[in-house]
C-alpha cells in the first residue's frame, strides 16, 4: 500500500507539471487576499452571531475588489443567509428565497422569509439569528450534507484555545482566511481519486475539489506543520481508511507544489495567520506593493514538513500503511496519520484516537 500512496502522489505531480496555468491563478489569488485581507478583517470585527451559526468565507469573497465585503452564515454545515458590509459600514442580511423555504420546510422556522439587504438591526435580521440560536446541530437535523454539518463541528472544536474550554484534541488549529473558516479550493478533482486538472483560465479560476479542513497542528514547542485534512462522515468498507487517503495525498501533493511555486512566499504567509501583534505586514499603508511585501515575508523553509490526515468516525476501516512519504525534487515530506472520532448522543465528534492523536498525546 506505501507502493500506491508513493504512486498517487507522483500521478498527481505529473498532472500539476504538465499545465503550469494553475500558477498564475494561484499567485493572483494569494495577492488579491493580501491587498484585502485588512479591509476584510476589520468588516467581520461589525458583525456577531452566535453558535449554532458560524461564518465562512471563501477565496472568491476575500479576494473581491469591491466595496462591499461578504460572509456567509452556515447552520449545521449548510448555507442560510449572506452578510454584507457596506462602503458605509452598514451590516446587511439577504436571505435567498430557496434559502428561506428550505429553512421554513426543513429546519421549521415558521417565519423564515426571503431578504433582500436587510439591517442587521431590522426585527426580520434580529428574528432570524434567533431562531438559529434556539436551535442546534445534531444528526437529527434535515440538512443537505451530514458531512458539511460534521465538518463545521469539527471546525468549532479544533478552533477551542485550551482544554479548559473542554478542547479534546489540543495543539491543532483551523487554517482560516480573513478570521473565518473556508474550504481551500484546489485545482485538481480528486473525489474519484484520479487526480484531474479542472481549470477556467478563461475566468482566471480553479474549480477543482476542496480541502475539508486546512490546519495548523503543533508537533512540538519547536514544530508546527500544516496539515490536510480529508473528512468523511461515515467508515464504509467501499471507501475506508487506505481509500480516503488518496484524496488527502492529492490535495497535500497540490499544497507541496504550491508552496514551491512562485507564489510559495504569499502562501506561506497566509497559510501561517501569524497573530496581529507579528503580523509582518503590519502598518504597511500600501499592500499593492508586492516588491516591499515580498522583502518582508518570512522565506518558505528550506524544508517543509506536511501532515496528510484522514479523519472519519469510529469502525473497522481498513487501514493503509501509514509511512513518511519525501518528495525529493520539492525537499517536502509527506507525514500520514488517521484520526477517529467518536459521537455523542447528537451524533457530534466528542472524543478522539487514531495515530494523530498519539503523535500528539504527550502535548495534550
Amino acid at each position: 500500500m506505501g507502493k500506491k500512496n508513493s504512486e498517487k502522489v507522483q500521478e498527481t505531480r505529473k498532472v500539476l507539471l504538465e499545465n503550469l496555468a494553475w500558477e498564475d491563478i494561484y499567485e493572483g489569488y494569494a495577492r488579491e487576499i493580501i491587498k484585502n485581507k485588512d479591509k476584510y478583517g476589520s468588516n467581520s470585527r461589525k458583525f456577531q452571531v452566535k453558535s449554532p451559526l458560524l461564518v465562512y468565507s471563501s477565496i472568491g469573497k476575500v479576494k473581491s475588489n469591491s466595496n462591499t465585503t461578504t460572509y456567509d452564515l452556515r447552520f449545521a454545515g449548510q448555507s442560510v443567509g449572506l452578510v454584507e458590509v457596506n462602503k458605509e459600514n452598514k451590516v446587511l442580511l439577504s436571505v435567498s428565497d430557496s434559502q428561506a423555504k428550505y429553512a421554513k420546510e426543513k429546519f421549521g422556522f415558521s417565519h423564515s422569509k426571503e431578504l433582500k439587504s436587510v439591517a442587521w438591526t431590522h426585527e426580520d435580521a434580529i428574528r432570524f439569528r434567533r431562531f438559529y440560536m434556539r436551535n442546534e446541530s445534531t444528526n437529527g437535523v434535515a440538512i443537505k450534507s451530514p458531512e458539511h454539518r460534521i465538518e463545521s463541528e469539527l471546525l468549532k472544536e479544533f478552533s477551542k484555545g485550551t482544554r479548559k474550554q473542554d478542547k479534546h484534541l489540543c495543539n491543532i488549529q483551523p487554517v482560516k482566511l480573513g478570521g473565518k473558516f473556508f474550504q481551500l479550493t484546489t485545482p485538481l478533482k480528486g473525489s474519484t481519486h484520479i487526480p484531474t486538472l479542472s481549470l477556467t483560465p478563461k475566468k482566471n479560476g480553479a474549480t477543482g475539489g476542496g480541502i475539508d479542513i486546512l490546519a495548523r497542528i503543533k508537533h512540538s514547542a519547536f514544530e508546527s506543520r500544516i496539515a490536510i485534512i480529508e473528512l468523511k462522515d461515515k467508515n464504509i468498507d467501499n471507501e475506508p481508511q487506505e481509500v480516503a487517503m488518496y484524496q488527502s495525498l492529492i490535495y497535500a501533493t497540490f499544497i507541496a507544489h504550491l508552496l514551491r511555486s512562485k507564489s510559495g512566499k504569499l502562501w506561506w504567509y497566509i497559510f501561517k495567520n501569524y497573530p496581529s501583534d507579528r503580523d509582518k505586514l503590519k502598518g504597511i499603508k500600501n499592500l499593492s506593493d508586492f516588491a516591499q511585501i515580498y522583502k518582508l515575508l518570512d522565506d518558505v523553509p528550506e524544508s517543509i514538513h506536511l501532515d496528510v490526515v484522514t479523519l472519519m468516525p469510529e469502525g473497522n476501516s481498513k487501514e493503509g500503511e501509514l509511512i513518511d512519504l519525501p518528495i525529493e525534487e520539492l525537499n517536502v515530506t509527506l507525514h500520514l496519520y488517521t484520526l477517529y472520532y467518536k459521537e455523542d448522543k447528537n451524533g457530534n465528534p466528542c472524543k478522539f484516537f487514531g495515530t494523530l492523536a498519539n503523535e500528539l498525546k504527550p502535548y495534550q
